[in-house]
């Protein structure tokens, strides 16, 4: 069990991490990308779905059955541990690591959105929008609740670890939505709802002891948010709809296991919920799509709601952060003419794309909206960036991305092989895969406990090569004491060691 010491550092790391992550919009509200709708109404079904590591411990076939079954269009994925692509390879869909969505649509990374959120384009120049969390599991509030806490001290629990999580991105999503983008937000929150505990609800199952006004989806809905599970289901005492947990495999479920409705789907600035459903094992309560084996110990929720569709702003974006020297590469577009003097332009990080392109497309067709394709085998590893450049080649957008060698591993090194007791630990590394949630840890020297024995963590921040600092807010404020030290890379939310280094801390 992680310590309160562990769970503060580890919200500091991640507070951080969101506000690095809070895009500007205001290039959404600008009047050349405030533009009427540019759709009609269409009906998508959203899903969220925890795989549970990776998808691996029951059947990797099965979680491909379950989103099939679920006619999803978007899925946002919890746990997926480095098999977001694999996952929609398997369903010839589109997928982002960066932020484990997939989608039978095409996904576009934006500039500035910093992961927070993409854009599906579910027509010519016509997109949604859609963001994915994982919030912290523990402590868990419905355990504290069953244990005794009193409704204040469950409270601050919810303030101090999964809210900081999710508070600093609601602004950013409200804004799109204003801007009369539809926003979808997915999620493993591990965070019940304030509409599932109610008065009415109390003694009705363990845990359930009194009403409590969970902070996140609280503070969720105040942002203009829909639950679209309860929009479908407003009354709680008919349909619970829980998704973690009936037991794994069902019905195998501890005396004193706490059951909740933790996974969601929330809309913003959409239209009507027309439905809302939950995929789940056969037999189980509930159910609506049933699996069997079911391949997770969350139930997924898949939801059917009718939007309309916006037009994005002006955006140039790979399909890939990472491209394998020699591979190709696909940069999707939304341009300002969609004619000859709009051009598509790879260059060197921080390059000007009208003197030191590497080289440049004209969007196909004069199409305003689409794709072009490169080639990455003139392009030697390091940062790029692709440009969008309009009229007397203004630049309109630009989006970074890597191109690495094509047997290169990751590597990771501290700043120096010793540090005193006191002195922050600083951390390089190279050739990671790019991922939002790849991240970095310090362990003691020959402790084999990936999950519990790490005395601190950071994130790459989506960074195929990048520095970064352990310090008091990460390690505590006495650092590390003496001792020998391993620092490590693992993959995307999960405990894969993709590289490590030795260091000691000396007097």
């Amino acid at each position: 069990m992680m310590t309160y010491a562990q769970l503060y550092r580890l919200v500091q790391a991640r507070w951080i991490r969101l506000l690095f992550a809070l895009p500007i919009v205001l290039l959404l509200l600008t009047p050349s990308h405030g533009q009427a709708q540019s759709a009609e109404p269409i009906t998508l079904r959203i899903m969220s779905f925890n795989i549970w590591v990776g998808g691996e411990l029951v059947n990797f076939g099965k979680v491909v059955e379950a989103i099939q079954a679920a006619e999803a269009d978007i899925v946002g994925l919890q746990e997926a541990t480095g098999n977001t692509r694999r996952l929609a390879d398997a369903l010839g869909w589109y997928a982002n690591e960066r932020t484990q969505i997939i989608s039978r649509f095409p996904l576009i990374d934006p500039p500035d959105s910093q992961g927070l959120y993409l854009f599906a384009q579910v027509a010519p120049g016509a997109v949604v929008a859609v963001a994915n969390v994982h919030l912290p599991s523990g402590p868990y509030g419905p355990e504290a609740v069953r244990d005794g806490a009193t409704l204040a001290e469950v409270i601050e629990l919810e303030e101090m670890t999964r809210l900081p999580m999710i508070a600093p991105s609601l602004p950013t999503l409200t804004a799109l939505a204003k801007a009369g983008m539809p926003v979808f937000l997915t999620g493993d929150f591990n965070t019940p709802s304030h509409r599932d505990w109610p008065e009415a609800l109390i003694g009705s199952r363990t845990g359930l002891v009194y009403s409590v006004p969970w902070p996140v989806t609280v503070a969720v809905e105040d942002a203009g948010f829909v639950d679209t599970y309860r929009a479908a289901y407003p009354d709680p005492t008919k349909r619970l709809g829980i998704t973690w947990s009936y037991g794994y495999p069902y019905p195998r479920l501890k005396a004193d296991e706490v059951i909740d409705r933790i996974d969601f789907v929330f809309a913003a600035g959409a239209g009507e919920v027309l439905a809302s459903e939950i995929v789940g094992p056969a037999g189980s309560p509930e159910v609506d799509i049933a699996i069997a084996p079911f391949p997770s110990d969350h139930r997924g929720v898949v939801s059917t709601v009718a939007v309309t569709p916006h037009k994005p702003p002006y955006l140039v974006a790979t399909d890939k952060r990472v491209v394998k020297q020699g591979e190709t590469f696909v940069v999707r577009y939304f341009a300002p003419n969609g004619e000859a003097q709009d051009r598509i332009a790879v260059v060197t990080a921080g390059g000007d794309a009208t003197t030191d392109a590497r080289m440049w497309l004209p969007p196909y067709e004069a199409s305003f909206s689409g794709s072009v394709t490169f080639g990455s085998g003139a392009l030697t590893p390091g940062g790029y960036e692709v440009v969008l450049l309009g009229d007397d080649d203004d630049e309109v957008a630009r989006n970074a991305f890597w191109v690495v060698a094509p047997t290169a591993q990751p590597t990771l090194q501290t700043a120096q092989p010793s540090f005193t007791v006191g002195e922050p630990i600083t951390v390089t590394w190279d050739n990671a895969p790019a991922n939002r949630w790849d991240w970095l840890a310090i362990y003691s020297a020959g402790d084999p406990d990936l999950y519990n024995g790490y005395w601190g963590y950071l994130y790459t921040k989506a960074t195929v090569a990048g520095r970064a600092t352990f310090d008091r807010e990460t390690l505590g404020e006495e650092l590390l004491p003496p001792g020998d030290y391993t620092a490590r890379l693992l993959l995307d939310d999960g405990y894969a060691v993709l590289a490590e280094t030795d260091f000691t801390v000396t007097e």
